[in-house]
């Protein structure tokens, strides 16, 4: 059978790159070396947190999986930073890691268009520059139109356990060294990194007496705009709680006098890590005026046998691992089920990618995760949900699409990579975006909805509800705004008292709600403000009034930036005949060839007075 688009990887990249294709009507195979290990959460069980729920609900708005999925596994349900303003409040849900995989395979296996295989492919097809299927180990071919590459951890992985090194895409999986072999023989700019996981602890050998508890919040945040903002139903598992304790001087002595037995300080390990996240023994050693660091312990499945203690990532020997554990509160006496480990494997630089995650150097290859030098599942499932996207656009000739910057942050996610390139995971901060007043969790929907409609991403079911929602918001900012409230009533009265202010002319309750310490829970309470179908809406439109003043301002400085900046860069422009530009100028500008001025001015070391002379020379010679 020939195929539209083949996704190489089940990881969150691959599912969603395949659901997405699927989605938009292309025929599309999903190859994974494990069927039943589609969906697999390899580290830390959960989605979202900060900055990552930002990415993770604008998949959900075009229709992803990400968050629904683990909606409807969730063993714990948070709210990041609440007291905090709204534009870095996240939602972060703890999953059962088994509920969670079985969700994502009954989901990937009943998506119309959408097949699986499994097998290991040990190349692509090749004729005249273009991609024309792949080749399995068994040697078995399989043609298709487009390929998207989701890798993940296993192109040439290698874990490292203490001196023990082997090589595996994770522990207990084959790596894909074939596939790495090939495309370094192919001249792609084939690079390394690493990243590493906790011990697993049995729970059973845990003692949770004196330890802090934390529970779900009290009001269970959802992930997903299904059960947050549309109203629907998830399933619901028992929740189980998760605990923290602490590292201490003794902890970290033993890490110290270790340091020589970890691949990460005696040379085995020379690949970047996650400097936002790093193992226990970097902190030891980064931090070493710190007598102790917080660790989270978090359950990993609805069975609650085992425990992922979050923030203590390592590959010291596993019988160090015990010994430092050991020494920790409430793990006295724990033993592990499975030890901790670093993974070094191979990624391509991004900067060989364009904005649609599509390779530069043959034109129907994508590729999405943390082959392209990221980290987490959510950085993973929204690079593959536009790498999918794109591949079944290019299969059918139609165009391709990519949000921007200014409207999400999966634009600047793929904006960062493709423009400045890594040198180390990446990860997406909320500080990352210049625009996060606008860019909030909670309006990923209203930002990002009509367009994935538009092009096929989102249903027509999901769609309805969406606009449903916008409705109620419509409807209740108009009546708000209708209700008003005069000097000298009960009702100014009971306002005044509460907050310290006086009422010296009529007022509305939309108006009511710029002022800072007004909340909308606060008007529910009034006598005059009638009934509400739905307090999540009202909040909404609190928002939205309080920060409409910023967030206007915020669209004119966009609508002036990209007036200018968005102006394309012809492809046929040879950057070496513009008079003025220094042979490195030019060297970069070839190495990223972007596609707007907006791009080029973000390529480090391209300065304004370079953009000046790209758009006098765009507009002097005419350039398409």
């Amino acid at each position: 059978m020939k195929y539209d688009v083949i996704v190489i990887g089940g990881g969150h990249a691959g599912c969603e790159a395949a659901h997405a294709a699927a989605r938009t009507g292309a025929l599309t195979l999903l190859i994974t070396m494990k069927i039943d290990s589609i969906g697999q959460m390899s580290c830390n069980p959960a989605i979202g947190g900060i900055g990552k729920s930002h990415l993770a609900r604008e998949v959900d708005a075009l229709d992803g999986l990400l968050c629904k999925v683990a909606d409807n596994s969730a063993l714990q349900r948070r709210k990041l930073n609440s007291r905090k303003g709204p534009a870095v409040q996240a939602t972060r849900i703890q999953t059962c890691r088994d509920t969670y995989k079985m969700v994502m395979q009954s989901t990937i296996a009943s998506q119309k268009n959408l097949s699986t295989l499994e097998g290991v492919v040990a190349k692509l097809l090749i004729s005249d520059g273009i991609v024309t299927g792949v080749e399995l180990e068994t040697k078995d071919k399989i043609i298709s139109k487009t390929v998207v590459l989701t890798t993940g951890t296993f192109l040439g992985g290698v874990v490292h356990i203490g001196d023990k090194s082997f090589e595996a895409g994770r522990s207990g999986d084959k790596s894909s060294k074939d596939l790495d072999n090939f495309f370094r023989e192919k001249g792609f700019n084939v690079k390394r990194l690493k990243t590493g996981t906790p011990p697993r602890i049995f729970k059973n050998t845990i003692k949770f007496d004196n330890l802090e508890k934390q529970d779900s919040d009290v009001n269970n945040p959802h992930i997903s705009f299904l059960y947050d903002q549309y109203n629907q139903t998830p399933e619901h598992i028992t929740p189980i709680p998760c605990h923290i304790t602490h590292t201490n001087g003794e902890t970290h002595e033993i890490i110290k006098s270790s340091q020589h037995l970890s691949p990460l300080f005696n040379g085995k390990i020379n690949s970047a890590g996650p400097r936002y996240c790093p193992s226990i023994e970097d902190k030891v050693e980064r931090f070493s005026d710190k007598n102790s660091h917080q660790v989270f312990l978090e359950p990993e499945t609805l069975s609650d046998k085992e425990i992922y203690p979050n923030g203590l990532s390592t590959c010291l020997p596993e019988q160090k691992q015990l010994e430092f554990l050991h020494t920790i509160k409430g793990l006295e006496n724990c033993i592990i089920s499975h030890p901790g480990y670093a993974i070094e494997y191979s990624y391509f630089d991004p900067l060989g990618l364009n904005k649609y995650l599509q390779t530069k150097n043959i034109s129907n290859l994508f590729f999405a995760g943390q082959i392209n030098g990221t980290t987490g599942y959510e950085e993973a499932a929204a690079q593959g949900i536009i790498a999918g996207l794109n591949a079944a656009s290019f299969s059918k000739n139609k165009e391709m699409w990519c949000p921007l910057r200014s409207e999400s942050y999966i634009g600047v996610m793929v904006d960062d990579l493709t423009t400045l390139g890594v040198t180390e995971p990446y990860r997406m901060f909320t500080s990352r975006a210049e625009y996060r007043l606008k860019l909030r969790e909670d309006n990923a929907d209203e930002r990002l909805t009509d367009k994935g409609y538009a092009i096929g991403l989102v249903s027509s079911e999901r769609y309805k509800l969406f606009i449903n929602k916008a409705d109620k918001i419509k409807k209740e900012t108009i009546r708000l705004d209708s209700i008003k409230i005069f000097p000298g009533t009960t009702t100014s009265t009971t306002i005044e008292k509460k907050f310290s202010l006086k009422i010296q002319k009529p007022q509305t309750m939309k108006t009511l709600l710029r002022m800072s310490d007004i909340q909308y829970s606060d008007l529910i309470e009034l006598d005059t403000f009638g009934k509400t179908s739905n307090s999540d809406i009202g909040r909404l439109v609190a928002i939205n009034e309080r920060y409409a003043g910023y967030l206007k301002r915020q669209d004119v400085e966009i609508e002036m930036i990209s007036s200018s900046l968005n102006k394309k860069i012809p492809a046929s422009i040879d950057y070496s005949k513009i008079k003025g530009l220094s042979n490195e100028a030019v060297e970069k500008l070839k190495m990223v060839l972007p596609l707007t001025l907006g791009q080029a001015s973000r390529i480090p070391g391209v300065t304004p007075a370079i953009i000046s002379l790209l758009k006098i020379y765009i507009k002097k010679h005419a350039l398409q």
